[in-house]
């Protein structure tokens, strides 16, 4: 997918889809919320983790990836002090922050500003086309239908659907491909 936006005429620029960010921090987030909510013992880093995790979806948010990177370290190294500690919820938030920076990391050239895009009215996430490739394959991927489509077969289909839904599947059923000349003639 990431050599995609290469091979499309205008000039195009691969961006994570700000759902799957979000999504990723969520239990995150959850934890959190849940660990400052029924805590017993409210020590200063369970008070403040709730409003260090929605700081870093902020700067996901707002595309400063490198200070994200930066403060969910930092998350990282309070929650393995307190997990050695035999604290139960650091470690279920270290367990999930782990996963989190590594995708950060691996993806931050394709994190963006989202909150000025959202502003500008573009797009950030990639609902549109997803439900686009739902429909186009709901037919055949229904959990109610018994069979599975192979990765070609399903290709194919694809192209068989995106043309009808172009409206030029005729034209692209009466393509001829050249014939070449045999060498051995």
């Amino acid at each position: 997918m990431k050599r995609l936006p290469r091979n499309l005429p205008r000039p195009t620029r691969n961006i994570v889809d700000w759902f799957h960010i979000a999504m990723k921090i969520q239990p995150l987030q959850q934890v959190a919320d849940h660990i400052v909510r029924w805590r017993d013992e409210w020590t200063n880093e369970t008070v403040v983790l709730d409003e260090e995790i929605r700081a870093l979806k902020w700067k996901l948010w707002h595309g400063q990836v490198d200070r994200a990177i930066e403060h969910l370290g930092e998350i990282i190294a309070d929650m393995s002090m307190l997990r050695e500690q035999g604290d139960l919820g650091a470690a279920r938030i270290w367990q999930l922050a782990q996963p989190l920076l590594t995708y950060i990391r691996q993806n931050k050239s394709a994190i963006v500003d989202y909150g000025a895009r959202y502003r500008s009215g573009r797009r950030i996430a990639t609902a549109l086309a997803e439900s686009a490739v739902n429909s186009l394959t709901a037919r055949r991927m229904v959990k109610k239908q018994q069979m599975r489509w192979s990765k070609r077969g399903a290709h194919l289909m694809l192209q068989v659907r995106a043309a009808v839904m172009n409206g030029n599947l005729r034209e692209q059923l009466s393509y001829e491909p050249p014939v070449f000349k045999s060498r051995l003639n």
